[in-house]
């Protein structure tokens, strides 16, 4: 998962894109082409996760999916998210992810509920080629 993840540059990856039928997403930020502005963090592998909690305060942002290359589009989210999940070595851990981190747990946690972020899209005129994306955040 980590290979192919990092092959497209992205920021995460879920168990089901890579033909797994598991409840597991991995978050790794790290800056890149595509998400020029990305924390770096170690990556941090969810198994079984849940998201507890939420903020009343949503923010909409470019989201893009390995899934479907080349397209980016606007996406609400929670601000911040509560969540718990089980490590690899079997330690159920509880987090409160903010920003871009909670960006990405939440568009991971629905490919494991069989959501894909152009689900969420409010405003279909907002899709950009990875190409126009580029241009709108590099000038």
């Amino acid at each position: 998962m980590m290979a192919t993840m990092k092959k497209a540059k992205g920021v995460g990856i879920a168990a089901p894109q890579v033909g797994v039928d598991l409840n597991l997403f991995i978050v790794a930020p790290q800056p890149s082409v595509r998400y020029p502005h990305a924390p770096r963090i170690p990556p941090i592998t969810m198994i079984n996760p849940k998201r507890l909690r939420h903020s009343a305060k949503t923010v909409t942002d470019w989201e893009g999916c390995l899934s479907i290359p080349g397209l980016r589009g606007r996406v609400p989210r929670y601000h911040a998210v509560e969540v718990e999940f089980t490590t690899p070595d079997g330690r159920r851990r509880r987090a409160e992810m903010i920003g871009f981190i909670a960006r990405i747990f939440q568009h991971e946690y629905d490919h494991i509920n069989g959501r894909l972020y152009v689900d969420r899209v409010v405003d279909t005129r907002t899709y950009r080629t990875e190409a126009e994306y580029r241009k709108l955040i590099h000038g």
